[in-house]
């Protein structure tokens, strides 16, 4: 049969074909009725027979197949499964766009907490010089640049130094002390293998300064260094430099001493002078400390002169003042910090 689906007689006749073909099927039939049982659709499209199947202009039914435009369906068992299937999901995907499809396209505006995008709080440093256990630091490749902190008011870098009264009862400043000196060119701290670090190159400001402990320390006079520089690197190739000349200062009677590091590099060291003869000299020691602070670079010496032993305690304690008192000026702030053994 092939006429205009518009015309009514052709749209009966067409119904009853089909009506015939399915009812040759009874179970085919019956899985088309409920397919088809679940969806109405809310107005009933032109050209429709039985509320379900669209037949547009040039489809054809005849007794052994069902002609839809180019395709072409056979009136045989397995084509009329196919069709069921077909049918089935046509109605899955109407269902979806009922349900919920919109929301599976567009994404679930709800909110979500994302695994490794959570936003962490920045960190932050101390202003106090952290104390860990073990022994003396050493640099690895220096970090920072010209941005970091500097200090370049000559006040703010002699406020680094220990007052006396930052310092035990008893303790003074030494005749001259504290001074502003130049950092000489050329000066230079060699390595045991020969490598050299300028320790003076980008240098802003040296202050030094020497302390008469007092009668009731065991020992006798107490050295204090500290430099600023312009940039984070400058400062640790001077702390190297520093280092590399402490650490090779009389070239032999130096040890290295494992004691609480401070700041970013920290190395500490002992040193014994055998007495120069066994008549008219005594053996005398030292304590020595270099430290790292950010762009500021300082040393300690605790000298004894009237005999070889070496307090560390108190080397690591007036180390770990100066080492709070140089980060608190790098932080803008004055310094506070005190002398107190750990």
């Amino acid at each position: 049969m092939s006429a205009d689906p518009m015309d009514p007689a052709a749209a009966q006749g067409l119904q009853e074909a089909i009506r015939e073909a399915i009812a040759a099927d009874p179970e085919f039939q019956g899985r088309v009725a409920a397919a088809l049982a679940a969806t109405v659709p809310v107005v009933p499209p032109a050209n429709t027979i039985n509320h379900s199947i669209v037949i547009g202009a040039g489809s054809k039914v005849r007794r052994s197949h069902i002609s839809l435009g180019p395709l072409t369906i056979n009136n045989t068992r397995n084509a009329r499964v196919s069709l069921t299937a077909i049918a089935a999901l046509l109605l899955a995907l109407l269902a979806l766009a009922a349900y919920g499809g919109a929301q599976m396209i567009a994404g679930d505006d709800s909110p979500r907490t994302s695994i490794g995008t959570s936003p962490q709080s920045p960190r932050t440093e101390s202003s106090a010089p952290s104390a860990p256990s073990g022994g003396a630091s050493t640099p690895s490749t220096p970090s920072g640049g010209a941005s970091a902190p500097a200090v370049r008011d000559a006040a703010s870098a002699e406020r680094i130094l220990p007052r006396p009264e930052n310092l035990p009862d008893g303790w003074a400043f030494a005749s001259g002390s504290p001074q502003k000196d130049t950092c000489p060119n050329g000066r230079v701290g060699i390595e045991k293998d020969g490598t050299s670090h300028d320790i003076c190159k980008g240098s802003l400001l040296d202050l030094r300064a020497w302390y008469a402990p007092g009668a009731a320390a065991g020992f006798d006079k107490v050295h204090i260094e500290v430099m600023t520089y312009s940039s984070h690197d400058a400062a640790a190739q001077g702390y190297l430099g520093q280092k590399a000349e402490v650490a090779n200062n009389p070239p032999s009677g130096v040890t290295e001493e494992a004691l609480p590091s401070y700041c970013e590099h920290s190395a500490f060291f002992s040193v014994a002078y055998p007495a120069i003869s066994a008549i008219g000299s005594v053996a005398k020691g030292e304590a020595r400390s270099v430290v790292h602070c950010g762009t500021v670079m300082f040393s300690v010496y605790v000298r004894n002169e009237h005999g070889s032993s070496v307090d560390l305690d108190t080397l690591s304690a007036l180390t770990k003042t100066v080492a709070a008192r140089a980060q608190q000026a790098l932080n803008g702030e004055t310094p506070t910090a005190a002398f107190g053994r750990s």
